[in-house]
């Protein structure tokens, strides 16, 4: 016979796995202007291509407003 819901004992929620720290990919003067995805990307079409400012932020870090793909820059 089958069981309602309500007979059922009630199982936890299964909690979300913990989130991974995005990679940082490290990038130079050379890769400028640096767009996301970048061309070698293996899914160069994930997203639109946009052009992050990298070289205007005090930091010299992007970080990608589709994907959240991070960027540092490093000067050579």
């Amino acid at each position: 016979m089958l069981k309602s819901r309500r007979d059922r004992p009630s199982k936890p929620a299964a909690s979300p796995p913990p989130a991974a720290e995005p990679t940082v990919r490290t990038v130079t003067r050379k890769d400028l202007p640096l767009s996301c995805p970048m061309p070698d990307a293996e899914v160069w079409n994930m997203h639109p291509r946009v052009y992050l400012p990298i070289e205007d932020d005090p930091n010299h870090e992007a970080t990608c407003p589709y994907c959240g793909a991070r960027y540092k820059l490093r000067d050579e």
